[in-house]
């Protein structure tokens, strides 16, 4: 992988190779979209069968919840801002920039080197 920039910004170079790391991580992360503001989100997991697991995450930067490659199903998220639970909607984008929402009980597919981002946006 090749990662180039060209900026006068200095603290470019600190980005560009964090987002070369970010890359080669596999698992999940969520972000906020324009205009919606949460802090933290709780959500659950399931491999196959498997036992279930309980992950939390913050979202006043990035963070990335490192999982094995393969099917997760996920539910009971819960967003919060300022410790307060707040209503939302959750969707990836697949390869051609279309929005999927994600549901409860929605089965997310994790990829080898590649981390699926889940953006938050109000439910209204």
């Amino acid at each position: 992988m090749i990662t180039a920039s060209c900026s006068k910004d200095e603290k470019e170079p600190t980005l560009v190779s964090g987002e070369a790391k970010i890359s080669n991580d596999t698992g999940i992360s969520f972000a906020n979209s324009a205009g919606f503001s949460a802090d933290y989100v709780t959500f659950k997991l399931r491999h196959g069968t498997g036992a279930e697991k309980e992950y939390g995450q913050s979202l006043s930067n990035y963070s990335i919840t490192t999982l094995e490659q393969g099917p997760r199903t996920i539910y009971q998220m819960a967003v919060f801002n300022d410790g307060e639970e707040v209503s939302f909607k959750s969707f990836t984008y697949d390869e051609d920039g279309n929005k999927n929402e994600v549901k409860s009980t929605s089965v997310i597919e994790i990829m080898d080197n590649e981390v699926l981002q889940i953006v938050l946006e109000d439910a209204e």
